[in-house]
């Protein structure tokens, strides 16, 4: 079995990377081929403060790499790499130097093109098996997109519009770990936008401040992308973290229809839905009749709307997939070059929004 060390102890190492561990660990011992060694070893130079925390009970906490590996054997170990994006490439070096082959990297790679470009030779050039944080592009529900991008139902895409929007107020006021709204949300969907269209070019960019109060957090208030992709479709992404409501939505529009994927919001539920409206349809949102139980996978008719719910346990199917890959030693370069890809759109986003004079908020509320 292999065992687990997440370097970097706040909202994606706590919150999603141990917590969906466990899960994931209770999942393959129940079915018999048991993937992951807990307790998990947390790595945080907050160490002290956070041993006590309830989402890390049973997890041993440390303050430093070298403390972490005397836990650790280098050989089984899966290091995550949940640091801000700043420190993602100085950490990576650092786990390869001590002989961590394994990694889990959260989005993006890195905060800058030099650093991208070292990253990438490093992994080359150390010979790691480094697999970038893709739930959005491994779950059940890109899956369904990209079979409707691939077939012949409602013809070519030709937009897609993806909208991620919460109210991130506490969180933006009491960590420093991103410097704009583009490294928050942003990078789940681009990398979604680039799966199902293909690689684009940077079109605009641009972000707002988060104001609250008595306070001004400088671009985090959200941001705005638009690409255009080789391929002929344009995509437009948006994410609002100073909404009053939580949404999830990628709407996908083709020649002859739509289809609106809806991600669970939270980690309080874990199902999708998908909505297809053929053009000239009543929408499945309004024909109650249509709507088809959870874990249905039938196809529908062809002319017909269709408004499917399903489980999408997107972040544990993408660790175990992970992980066994790990275990047969069969990870790919499909991922990694995705983020790449990813990692440069961002990095020319972050460019045009610091040559602009001023981040402009749009008119509307919504953003």
């Amino acid at each position: 079995m292999l065992q687990p060390l997440v370097v970097g102890l706040g909202r994606s190492g706590t919150g999603l990377h141990i917590r969906t561990l466990a899960r994931l660990a209770e999942r393959t011992a129940a079915a018999g081929d048991p993937l992951v060694t807990l307790p998990a070893v947390g790595c945080d130079p907050r160490a002290h403060r956070l041993r006590t925390a309830a989402g890390l009970r049973g997890t041993t906490v440390v303050a430093t790499l070298e403390e972490a590996l005397r836990h650790l054997d280098p050989a089984i170990v899966v290091a995550h790499v949940c640091t801000p994006p700043r420190l993602r490439y100085a950490l990576v070096a650092e786990l390869a130097a001590h002989g961590v082959r394994r990694m889990i990297v959260e989005k993006p790679l890195a905060a800058s093109p030099g650093e991208l470009d070292a990253l990438i030779r490093l992994h080359y050039e150390a010979g790691l098996a480094l697999v970038p944080v893709a739930h959005w592009t491994g779950s059940r529900l890109a899956h369904r997109l990209r079979a409707l991008v691939r077939g012949e139902r409602l013809g070519r895409l030709r937009r897609i519009t993806v909208d991620q929007h919460k109210p991130r107020f506490l969180r933006s006021l009491t960590s420093d770990g991103h410097d704009s709204a583009l490294d928050v949300e942003i990078p789940h969907s681009l990398a979604l936008a680039l799966d199902l269209a293909g690689p684009a070019t940077l079109r605009a960019a641009h972000c707002w401040d988060l104001r609250c109060e008595d306070r001004v957090l400088p671009r985090m208030g959200g941001a705005h992308l638009e690409l255009a992709h080789t391929s002929g479709v344009t995509t437009l992404l948006r994410s609002d973290l100073g909404a009053p409501v939580r949404q999830r939505s990628v709407v996908c529009a083709f020649d002859h229809g739509t289809a609106t994927a809806h991600f669970p919001l939270s980690e309080d539920d874990d199902h999708a839905q998908l909505v297809v409206t053929p053009a000239g349809r009543t929408s499945a949102a309004e024909a109650d009749e249509s709507v088809t139980p959870a874990g249905h996978t039938d196809a529908p008719e062809a002319d017909e709307p269709t408004h499917l719910v399903f489980r999408d346990d997107a972040l544990t199917d993408f660790l175990e997939d992970a992980y066994r890959a790990f275990r047969s030693g069969t990870t790919g370069t499909t991922g990694f070059t995705l983020a790449c890809a990813t990692a440069r759109l961002l990095d020319a986003a972050r460019e045009h929004v610091a040559a602009a004079s001023t981040a402009v908020s749009p008119a509307s509320g919504s953003r």
